[in-house]
C-alpha cells in the first residue's frame, strides 16, 4: 500500500503544479496582452504616445539615417501636431508636418527654453529621449495650445452676460469648456462641452489642474481678470484620447474578466476532471465490494469491444485511473477468487455430508436391524437355542456393534484432529518395523487373502519419533482403501525408502483400478466415499482424511498419483528426525 501513498502523493502534487503553472502562465498572458493594447493604443493615438518610451516607435534608423513612421507621419496632420527627430547636437534629422514657424537647427539650451517655457513659442511641447543602435536621438513632438487658442478667441467674445453663438460653437467644436468664476469662487457662468463643471473654484483646485494639465502641456487654460477679479479656465479635452483611454479602461477591465472566468472555468474543469478521476475508482470498488457482499462471486460479463459491463474487470485490468488502485484491485480480486473457492467448498462439503449421512444412517440401520431382530427372537420366541447357535447370534451382535462403534469413533477422531485435539506420543521408532507389523496384519487377516500384498523395508533402519498406534492407522487406512475399491487378484506393495537429505517416504503403490479426476480431486475430503457404483459404500468415509490428518500431524506430507486402469500410488513423504 506503500506504492498507493506514493501514488496518490504524486498525483496531488502534479495537480497542484498544474493549478499553479496555469495561474502563472494566464498571469502572464494577461500582462503581455494587456502591455500589448497599451502599446497599440498608444502608438495609434499621440495622446497616448506620450508616455515615456512611447516614441520610440515613431521612427525608425534605415542605412544610418532617422525615417519618420508612416503611420505617424500620416496621423499627425490630422491632429494638428507636428515631430522632429533632433541629434543630441541639435540638428534635425527627420521632420513631419512641421509648421514653416518651427525652426530647423536648434542652438544648445533653445530646445529646453522652448520646452519649459522660458522662450516664447506658439506650441505645446513634449520631448523625449531614445536610444537606438547605439546612438542617442531626441524626439519632439509639438502641437498647437489649444486650450489657450480658445481662450484668448473667448475673451473677446463675452459681454459680461453671454458668450457669442460663433465663440460658443468654436468652443464645442474643439472640444472645450470655459467656466467663468467669480471673487468668491463660485461659478458664474459655464460655455461649452463638459458635463458637470465644478460649482466652486480654489486655489488648489486650479493648481491641481495645471499639475494635470501640464502633463500633457496643452489641456487647461487660466486668465484672471484684475479689473473684475474673475477667474477665466478653459479646458479642452482630445475626444480621440479621450475615447482611448475609456477603451484601454474596457480592454483591462474585459482582459481581467476573461482571465477570472477562465480560471473559473479551468478550476471547474479541473475540479470535474479530478472528481470523475478519483471517483470512478472508488465507485467501482464499492460496487464491487457490494456484489461481493451479496455472494455473487462471478466475474461481470463483458460487452462492447473488451469493455465491462461491471466494475470487477475493470479492477482486475486497470486502466486510466484505475491504475492508481491496482493494488487495492487485486486485492479485492483475490479476495473474490478466494469467497468463490470457499462457496465452492462448502456447498461441495454440505452437498458430501448429506451424502455421507445417507450412506452412514444406511450403514448404521443395516446393524442396527440385525441387532434389533435377533432381539425380538431371543425375546419372544419359544425356542430353545443351542450352545452354536447363541454364539452365532453373539458373534453377529457383536460384529455390528464393533462397526457402529468404528463409526463413531472416526468421526469423533477426524474432529479431533481438525481441532488439534488429538494428543500424540511421538517417540523415536524404527519405521520399517511400525510398517511391516501392519502389512503383516492384512496378510493374515483372511478378508485380504484374496490380494497380492508385499512389503519392501528400506536398506537400512529409519529412525522418526511417531506414535506408535497412530502410525500404523496412516498405514491400515491406506491399505485397507487399496483393498475395498479394487477387485480381487490386485497387487499391493508398501515399501520405506530412504530420501538423501530430505528423511524416508511411505510408498502404497497398487495396479488396480485408479480413479478418475474427480474422485482423485475429492480423495481427502470428509465424508467421501467414492463414486463408483460397482464398489461397497460401507465404511464411515472419513478413513483417507483421517490418514492425510495424521500425516500432516507426523510433519509429513501426501501425493497422490493415479491414471484410471492403471493402479494408484500414494507416497508419504517425511523429513528428517
Amino acid at each position: 500500500m506503500n506504492r498507493i501513498s506514493r501514488r496518490l502523493t504524486f498525483q496531488f502534487v502534479a495537480q497542484l503544479v498544474l493549478f499553479i503553472g496555469v495561474m502563472a502562465l494566464g498571469t502572464l498572458v494577461l500582462i503581455v496582452y494587456i502591455g500589448l493594447q497599451t502599446e497599440k493604443h498608444a502608438g495609434a493615438d499621440p495622446e497616448g504616445l506620450r508616455e515615456l518610451g512611447s516614441f520610440r516607435y515613431s521612427f525608425a534608423v534605415k542605412g544610418g539615417q532617422a525615417v519618420v513612421d508612416a503611420a505617424w507621419a500620416s496621423a499627425l496632420p490630422e491632429r494638428g501636431g507636428w515631430l522632429q527627430v533632433v541629434s543630441p547636437e541639435g540638428a534635425v534629422l527627420a521632420s513631419t508636418a512641421a509648421p514653416a514657424d518651427v525652426p530647423g537647427q536648434y542652438a544648445p539650451g533653445e530646445l529646453f527654453a522652448f520646452w519649459k517655457k522660458k522662450l516664447p513659442f506658439p506650441y505645446a511641447l513634449t520631448i523625449n529621449r531614445v536610444e537606438k543602435d547605439g546612438k542617442t536621438y531626441i524626439v519632439v513632438y509639438g502641437e498647437k495650445r489649444k486650450a489657450e487658442q480658445a481662450l484668448q478667441q473667448a475673451l473677446p467674445a463675452f459681454d459680461g452676460r453671454t458668450l457669442s453663438p460663433a465663440s460658443e460653437q468654436a468652443l464645442r467644436q474643439q472640444q472645450a469648456s470655459l467656466r467663468i468664476y467669480g471673487p468668491d469662487g463660485r461659478l458664474l457662468h459655464a460655455f461649452g462641452e463638459e458635463s458637470a463643471p465644478r460649482p466652486e473654484a480654489a486655489l488648489g483646485d486650479m493648481l491641481g489642474s495645471a499639475a494635470d494639465a501640464g502633463k500633457t502641456e496643452a489641456e487647461e487654460a487660466v486668465h484672471f481678470d484684475p479689473a473684475t477679479r474673475q477667474t477665466w479656465i478653459v479646458r479642452t479635452s482630445d475626444g480621440m484620447s479621450a475615447e482611448a483611454g475609456e477603451g484601454m479602461e474596457r480592454i483591462i477591465s474585459n482582459a481581467f474578466l476573461a482571465y477570472f472566468i477562465g480560471l473559473a472555468a479551468f478550476i471547474l474543469i479541473l475540479s470535474y476532471v479530478y472528481g470523475v478521476r478519483f471517483g470512478r475508482p472508488f465507485r467501482a470498488m464499492l460496487e464491487f465490494i457490494e456484489q461481493l457482499a451479496s455472494g455473487n462471486y462471478t466475474q461481470p460479463p463483458r460487452t462492447g469491444k473488451g469493455k465491462s459491463r461491471g466494475s470487477g474487470d475493470r479492477l482486475r485490468k486497470p486502466k486510466g485511473s484505475f491504475r492508481l488502485f491496482r493494488e487495492v484491485g487485486e486485492s479485492l480480486e483475490g479476495l473474490r477468487l478466494e469467497l468463490a473457492r470457499s462457496e465452492q467448498l462448502r456447498n461441495r462439503l454440505e452437498q458430501t455430508r448429506e451424502e455421507w449421512i445417507t450412506g452412514v444412517s444406511h450403514d448404521l440401520k443395516t446393524p442396527l436391524s440385525s441387532i434389533s431382530g435377533y432381539a425380538h427372537v431371543l425375546e419372544s420366541a419359544s425356542y430353545s437355542w443351542s450352545e452354536e447357535e447363541l454364539r452365532t447370534i453373539g458373534r453377529t451382535l457383536r460384529e455390528k456393534s464393533d462397526f457402529m462403534s468404528e463409526l463413531i469413533e472416526d468421526l469423533s477422531l477426524t474432529y479431533r484432529l481438525k481441532n488439534n485435539a488429538l494428543p500424540l506420543d511421538r517417540k523415536p521408532s524404527d519405521v520399517n518395523e511400525v510398517v511391516r507389523r501392519a502389512v503383516v496384519a492384512f496378510m493374515n487377516d483372511p478378508q485380504a487373502a484374496s490380494y497380492a500384498i508385499t512389503f519392501s523395508p528400506s536398506g537400512s533402519p529409519v529412525i522418526y519419533p511417531v506414535d506408535r498406534k497412530w502410525f500404523t492407522r496412516i498405514v491400515d487406512n491406506m491399505i485397507s482403501n487399496a483393498i475395498k475399491h479394487n477387485p480381487a487378484g490386485t497387487a499391493i506393495d508398501i515399501a520405506v525408502n530412504e530420501e538423501a537429505g530430505r528423511g524416508f517416504s511411505v510408498t502404497i503403490r497398487d495396479n488396480g483400478a485408479g480413479m478418475d479426476p474427480r474422485t482423485l480431486d475429492r480423495l481427502f475430503d470428509r465424508y467421501y466415499r467414492g463414486t463408483n457404483t460397482e464398489e461397497t459404500t460401507s465404511g464411515s468415509g472419513l478413513g483417507m482424511t483421517i490418514a492425510k490428518q495424521l500425516t500432516l500431524a507426523h510433519g509429513g506430507e501426501i501425493a497422490v498419483r493415479s491414471e484410471p486402469g492403471e493402479g494408484t500410488e500414494i507416497v508419504l513423504r517425511f523429513g528428517r528426525a
